[in-house]
């Protein structure tokens, strides 16, 4: 269902991608407010919108390590040690499924089933490229794929604006606990509840 992708940046792409649990695939300049790639990125790896990539090093949620689409530009490069790939094309297959199923870690069993860490490997785990491709995916027909991919995503969805009710929620306490603390508002009990 997948093929690797091993383009090389030869169009000078600077764009430099690191893996992050929570955003997914991000420049390093806005992850780390600065890039820590070497100078020369003719070696790196060009990914283009839709592409995934596994980085091997495991990390807290992600014991197999983590593998992630490119969703948030058109185009970006990473270091050669993640492996790289893309839906072969002509697959009748969903995107957004694959997304997902990564995301959840189905194929952690797989993967720890071909994985060997070295003692100086320092959290890095040896996935051959040839054992990763070879790994069985369970997965339905593309219809059941695509219908579990709309249910999720509606969720996805709706975590999202729940998310940012509570964002502006916690925004207003913090304005209105400000104002209290400078006294710039007052609360005023009724009579009753106060004491002589």
């Amino acid at each position: 269902m997948f093929e690797r992708v091993a383009r090389k940046n030869a169009v000078g792409n600077d764009n430099v991608l690191t893996i992050s649990s929570e955003h997914g695939l991000i420049s390093q300049r806005d992850f780390f407010n600065k890039s820590v790639a070497s100078a020369d990125l003719s070696g790196y790896t060009l990914l283009h919108r839709s592409e995934f990539a596994y980085n091997k090093s495991y990390s807290s949620g992600y014991p197999m390590g983590a593998i992630k689409p490119l969703m948030s530009y058109d185009a970006g490069v990473v270091s050669s040690l993640y492996l790289c790939f893309r839906l072969r094309p002509g697959v009748d297959a969903s995107f957004d499924f694959f997304r997902h199923y990564f995301e959840i870690g189905l194929l952690n069993e797989g993967v720890g089933g071909i994985a060997q860490e070295g003692a100086r490997n320092h959290g890095l785990l040896n996935v051959g490229i040839g054992d990763f491709f070879k790994l069985r995916l369970h997965v339905p027909d593309a219809d059941e794929q695509r219908a579990i991919a709309a249910a999720i995503n509606t969720a996805e969805a709706e975590e999202q604006l729940q998310l940012q009710r509570l964002n502006a929620l916690r925004a207003e306490k913090l304005a209105l606990m400000q104002q209290l603390l400078t006294g710039k508002r007052r609360v005023r009990l009724p009579a009753a509840e106060t004491t002589p």
